[in-house]
């Protein structure tokens, strides 16, 4: 089902002055009606972010796509808090994800906290088909995109209005970000969020509790609600980002429409304007006939002397190649991205690979992910039907992120040198089942045969002179 297609069954009207009246405390404690919302306005900025940055630019969507498609492979499943001690150490924990050390530890802690739940078909089933068109990994795909180029995520809820699930959301919906518009009452402070508008096709209105907002911080406040916003990742990098598209349309001007790339001349008092025409002729046709690759180190030969005069600048002399090196590295910075996943030769062995694919789990993916997590799970028990299951909770799968185990050939190194660890603790240590049957053989502490107590060690007398080692005394 497209966008086209819901909005249609949800028989959305175009847009009317909102005339609702919505209670409120003011600052001086008398009531408040919201009935002089307005549409603030985000600037042009979203649709050139969008246009101008992801559409346009390689280098902004490769770091996007990495986010996205790391982010995305985290499965969503629905669960019960069975510890709520462990459940917000674990959310505390897994607030700093780069200062964690012992992963196994945080999966332990997430096992003691929380439990499968499968209690509520309609929550499972949101989860694995959110709407006809998307899987939830698409969900997560497009929630995170737009947030990372606009600084805006906007999730539509489309809520059941009758029945067992009423109010409880039916179908997920991530809408585009470039077009959305946030209602709000401007006139008190702090500005109070009242509705949404969508411009597709026409204008399209949502009610407060059917919108899911998610963005970045956004210090510009203004007076037309412009901080009811987020910032995007791009609008710190927009001096980079215009450099960077402006020299590939240098470059690709230089090839596509730069003309000659010199003017070779006649440079010889012999030369008579008249008379000379056949032989510049002459020398046109014999270098046009060395061109190309067969005739490679071909020489041209004229009876005149000529000379060149270059008129054209290469890429590499307009120093285009060597700026986007510099723009790659600045756009990684600011997104978080290593370095050396988008091919940077300076940074580019199997090592930092490696490192790189755990800093872009740690650093983009799990923050993201966190976001979705606690934003989406905060709707739930306020506005989509779950208000009175406040232990129900969703919350995405660490163990599909294998870079943040321990590197098993370190760990098998150190475990071989742990003599006095069972094998059964040395097996769970490496996240190895063991059978119920070698448990107790298993259990036992084996000591090396090449090992002595201290305690009972007795030194060997060294020979007293060359006769005594000779003789083996």
């Amino acid at each position: 089902m497209g966008l086209l297609d819901f909005f249609q069954k949800k028989k959305i009207s175009a847009v009317k002055p909102l005339q609702s009246v919505l209670p409120m405390s003011g600052p001086l404690g008398s009531t408040v009606a919201i009935n002089r919302g307005i549409v603030t306005w985000q600037g042009a900025d979203a649709q050139s972010f969008v246009n101008d940055g992801y559409c346009s630019n390689d280098i902004v969507y490769s770091i996007v796509k990495l986010i996205t498609d790391k982010a995305k492979l985290a499965p969503f499943s629905v669960y019960k808090v069975i510890n709520e001690p462990a459940a917000k150490k674990y959310k505390a924990l897994m607030s700093q994800p780069d200062k964690i050390t012992n992963w196994k530890t945080i999966l332990e802690l997430r096992q003691k906290a929380f439990e499968e739940y499968n209690g509520d078909l309609r929550l499972n089933e949101l989860l694995k088909h959110p709407n006809d068109e998307d899987s939830w990994a698409d969900i997560v795909e497009q929630w995170c995109a737009f947030k990372l180029i606009t600084g805006n995520s906007f999730v539509y809820g489309r809520l059941i209005e009758a029945g067992a699930n009423m109010g409880k959301p039916l179908s997920i919906n991530v809408l585009p970000a470039q077009y959305m518009a946030i209602i709000a009452n401007v006139e008190v402070f702090p500005p109070v969020v009242a509705g949404y508008q969508l411009y597709f096709g026409k204008l399209w209105s949502f009610k407060r509790e059917e919108i899911l907002h998610d963005k970045y911080f956004n210090p510009q406040w203004n007076i037309t609600g412009n901080q009811l916003y987020g910032q995007s990742p791009l609008k710190a990098a927009s001096r980079t980002l215009t450099r960077s598209n402006e020299a590939k349309t240098a470059a690709v001007s230089a090839f596509q429409n730069g003309g000659p790339a010199g003017v070779l001349f006649m440079n010889d008092d012999r030369f008579d304007p008249i008379s000379g025409a056949a032989q510049a002729q002459a020398l046109k046709k014999s270098v046009s006939e060395k061109a190309g690759a067969a005739n490679f180190n071909q020489i041209a030969v004229s009876g005149y002397k000529v000379d060149w005069k270059e008129i054209g600048l290469s890429p590499v002399e307009l120093g285009i190649l060597e700026s986007e090196k510099w723009d790659m590295i600045s756009l990684c910075n600011v997104f978080g991205v290593p370095s050396q996943l988008m091919n940077d030769s300076m940074n580019k062995t199997y090592n930092n690979q490696m490192e790189g694919e755990k800093a872009l789990t740690l650093r983009c993916a799990i923050p993201l992910l966190n976001e979705i997590r606690d934003d989406f799970n905060k709707k739930l028990h306020t506005d989509w039907g779950y208000a009175n299951q406040q232990d129900v909770y969703v919350d995405y799968d660490l163990t599909v992120y294998q870079e943040l185990e321990a590197n098993k050939q370190q760990q098998v190194d150190w475990l071989d040198k742990a003599w006095w660890l069972t094998p059964i603790q040395k097996y769970e240590e490496m996240g190895i089942h063991v059978p119920d049957e070698l448990r107790d053989e298993l259990s036992k502490i084996y000591i090396p045969s090449n090992l002595q107590a201290l305690d009972t060690f007795t030194p060997i007398e060294p020979p007293k002179n060359l006769n005594d080692l000779l003789n083996n005394k």
